[in-house]
């Protein structure tokens, strides 16, 4: 006679991980129904359903289940944001993070419908404009980027990079594919000493300098456009910031390292922060599926612990020293290296 066994493993964590597509799809019909600015001020689902043209019962599932992630509170029939709705996704917002999600969506829908297909054939052909690399994306990401830089991680970072030994007696500093500069300002109001160049592409600058006005950074930060694989960096740094952004071959990433060295000051340091895989390429989770889209798609992968202290070595840098640290929810490792030649 069969018996009935017993199992060490939960096989309701299967649920929870296919619930998981359930609620990024019930976040993003939110934005595009623009939920949350109108619940700035309390509604009754009756009253959104009037404001946003759509089904009044449906649209009072749609409320309650927003609730249940955390993004609502209701109070008798009325729904109003929580703050991280409030502060987060409501469009007109400055750290308003819809846009940021809006392309990870897009990257993310076509990997989904694909991703058997993909796993069987492999990546194709991939479409130079379609790229995460291409000038057309790292265009578009500027804007989003700004927004998560915003809404957190510029702050982060800029207490990390406070924390180099000689801070504050820094007073040059370059921040290299530093994006729309939010990072950098961030970095930069903890030394009132610091003067700044912000180097990226051409048309990232050029987005760039439009933050770099707004929060009254212009006298403190000059920007320069260019290919930092290929073009000067200019010199006499007495620190160099890069961040998510040095993903290369060894051959090309020695090659960078080496030009910032000769960038920096005698005594100047170079401070790497990327996000990294540990345990041979399966941890950490959230890293690991955030990056499938471009990785299935023959775009590249995060590399492991280790990968840019090493390259510090190979490239004649002192006094190293590395770090794990979370910035933006990711895991990320912390480098630092002097030029003590």
């Amino acid at each position: 006679m069969k018996q009935i066994t017993a199992y060490e493993a939960d096989f309701s964590v299967l649920g929870d991980m296919f619930f998981g597509a359930a609620a990024s799809r019930l976040l993003m019909t939110a934005l595009e129904f623009e939920v949350f600015g109108h619940l700035e001020k309390p509604h009754t689902a009756q009253e959104l359903a009037e404001a946003v043209q759509s089904d009044p019962g449906n649209t009072k599932m749609m409320l309650d289940a927003l609730c249940a992630l955390g993004l609502l509170s209701k109070q008798a029939e009325s729904y109003v944001n929580l703050p991280l709705s409030s502060d987060f996704l409501v469009r007109e917002k400055p750290a308003y993070v819809g846009e940021w999600l809006e392309i990870t969506q897009e990257s993310w829908g076509s990997c989904l419908t694909s991703m058997p297909e993909l796993i069987k054939n492999g990546p194709g052909k991939v479409d130079p404009a379609s790229h995460m690399n291409s000038e057309e994306f790292c265009e578009r990401f500027t804007d989003a980027h700004a927004a998560t830089s915003l809404a957190g991680i510029g702050l982060q970072l800029a207490e990390q990079i406070s924390s180099v030994p000689g801070f504050s007696r820094f007073r040059t500093m370059l921040d290299m594919g530093g994006g729309p500069g939010i990072n950098l300002m961030a970095v930069m109001a903890e030394n009132d000493g610091l003067k700044g160049v912000l180097f990226d592409r051409p048309e990232i600058v050029r987005l760039a300098q439009g933050y770099i006005k707004e929060y009254g950074f212009e006298e403190r930060i000059s920007v320069t456009g260019g290919d930092y694989l290929k073009d000067s960096l200019g010199s006499g740094y007495d620190l160099i910031m890069v961040t998510d952004s040095l993903y290369y071959e060894d051959r090309e990433l020695d090659s960078v390292l080496a030009k910032c060295r000769r960038a920096l000051n005698p005594g100047g340091a170079l401070v790497g922060i990327h996000a990294v895989l540990t345990d041979n390429g399966t941890k950490p989770e959230n890293m690991v599926l955030a990056m499938l889209p471009e990785g299935l798609a023959g775009q590249g992968v995060l590399p492991e612990k280790g990968f840019f202290e090493d390259a510090l070595k190979r490239t004649g840098y002192s006094a190293i020293t590395s770090k794990t640290v979370t910035i933006g929810g990711a895991l990320m490792e912390m480098n630092t290296g002097l030029n003590q030649a």
